[in-house]
């Protein structure tokens, strides 16, 4: 999702003047808008990515990402927080995922008060877990439909069509380093020391579903050195405009090749029965 993250990878847009409840000050409009975006840009990324991995060879900055990036999609497993701010939400996501399936947790914030849920990937299954409102504003369900999913496991399945696009994004090792891929014009590279280590500082531009051109957006992106360069951390910035507030989001990878271990929940409801048990049905008025 997400990612999310949540939130991650698109603009922010305007807060709700309307808060409800939650310490009455989330509007769930707001945190659907950021959300939504933000797990749209995670699906539709990773088909930016693979372009750029497919197209004809650039500067020599461009071939330490792509290196840096072909490398970590290859490793086993990784983890990664990621972290987004825009308009006064701030959304993040902690996630251990491997190639074929993860778990992530996102926490959208505003104003001090909070939305949590919990997301798997196994397989070809998402499932998701949290309280109506993070349900209502992260999976994008209307009112009924999100109190009838709360405070048990949903399971979403592709045949769910947008609903598992979002909820499965960011939750294998290719799909987070999809996220991470700077797009051109790749404009150089520095060499900066992160954490008492020495890592190369790659600059380009930032685009994705969610971000256009238009925006202006930048990020940069750290790799380690050496033939097994491993990407370090993401930061992107989209400027303010006249239309949205300034947004900026920061992605940590690390642990590669750890231990994640997913388990399906014992018990789940699917996605489509509560959508279909929550559908209202307007009768035919009898004269």
């Amino acid at each position: 999702m997400r990612k999310l993250f949540f939130a991650l990878g698109a603009i922010a847009v305007g807060v709700g003047t309307s808060a409800i409840s939650l310490a009455s000050t989330v509007s769930t409009s707001s945190i659907s808008k950021l959300a939504s975006s933000t797990m749209a840009s995670y699906a539709g990324r990773a088909t930016t990515f693979t372009k750029m991995l497919s197209s004809p060879p650039g500067s020599a900055a461009s071939l330490d990402m792509r290196a840096a990036l072909r490398h970590g999609a290859s490793k086993s497993s990784l983890h990664y927080v990621s972290t987004s701010v825009g308009s006064g939400l701030t959304t993040t996501i902690t996630g251990d995922v491997k190639q074929t399936f993860g778990t992530q947790t996102i926490v959208v914030s505003y104003q001090g008060a909070k939305v949590s849920m919990v997301v798997e990937l196994i397989g070809h299954e998402a499932y998701f877990r949290g309280g109506a409102l993070a349900i209502e504003a992260l999976i994008n369900l209307n009112p009924d439909q999100a109190a009838a999913a709360a405070g048990q496991w949903v399971s979403v399945v592709p045949a769910d069509t947008a609903y598992y696009e979002s909820t499965a994004a960011a939750l294998t090792v290719g799909s987070v380093i999809s996220e991470i891929a700077l797009s051109p014009p790749i404009t150089g590279a520095r060499n900066v020391v992160k954490g008492g280590r020495a890592v190369l500082e790659i600059s380009g531009a930032w685009t994705g579903d969610g971000i256009t051109a238009k925006e202006h957006a930048t990020a940069s992106l750290e790799v380690t050195k050496g033939s097994k360069s491993l990407p370090v951390e993401f930061a992107g910035v989209v400027p303010a405009s006249s239309k949205t507030s300034r947004f900026v989001d920061n992605m940590v990878v690390s642990r590669w090749g750890e231990a994640v271990h997913v388990v399906a929940p014992p018990a789940s409801v699917p996605l489509s029965v509560i959508l279909k048990s929550t559908t209202t049905t307007t009768q035919p008025v009898v004269v």
